[in-house]
């Protein structure tokens, strides 16, 4: 019973991994850069939410944290690091804690909670982090993200 444990283990802290990875590679790679806001776009969070759906919330929180903080740190947005590791660690525990039963709605409303959670966190540190303009100036660019993320889930949980 030793070995069966192991190798579950084994396996899921792959799968975080490469999941961690996949994540920071997609943020990285489709990052749009978005003037006066000192951010950026990008898709990152398909994974994000999709981990937390199918994996649950620790997997959901990790992924989440680790992922795109890595690639804030990588594209060189240090300041973001500490904000991203918390918010979208959130984002991924929320998602993974909501959706419970498996059905399409339960699915729509936990992405709607992530990005709420997307669009709440950075207005609130980066109100503290920068300043109020740019708090209020990311609330447009964050909610686009939100919502591609959320439209991009329930495309995939018709199938």
């Amino acid at each position: 019973m030793q070995h069966v444990q192991t190798r579950s283990t084994t396996s899921a802290l792959v799968l975080t991994a490469v999941l961690i990875a996949l994540v920071t590679l997609l943020t990285m790679y489709t990052k749009i850069p978005v003037p006066g806001i000192r951010g950026y776009f990008n898709v990152g969070d398909v994974v994000i939410m999709t981990s937390a759906l199918l994996l649950g919330r620790k997997y959901g929180a990790y992924i989440g944290a680790i992922g795109p903080a890595l690639a804030d740190l990588f594209l060189g947005y240090a300041v973001f690091v500490p904000i991203t590791f918390v918010v979208k660690g959130i984002e991924g525990y929320l998602v993974g804690t909501v959706y419970n039963n498996k059905t399409t709605t339960s699915a729509l409303v936990a992405t709607v909670v992530g990005g709420i959670i997307i669009v709440a966190g950075y207005f609130i540190a980066e109100y503290f982090v920068f300043d109020p303009g740019v708090a209020i100036a990311s609330i447009v660019t964050n909610t686009i993200q939100a919502v591609i993320v959320q439209k991009s889930q329930l495309t995939c949980s018709r199938r």
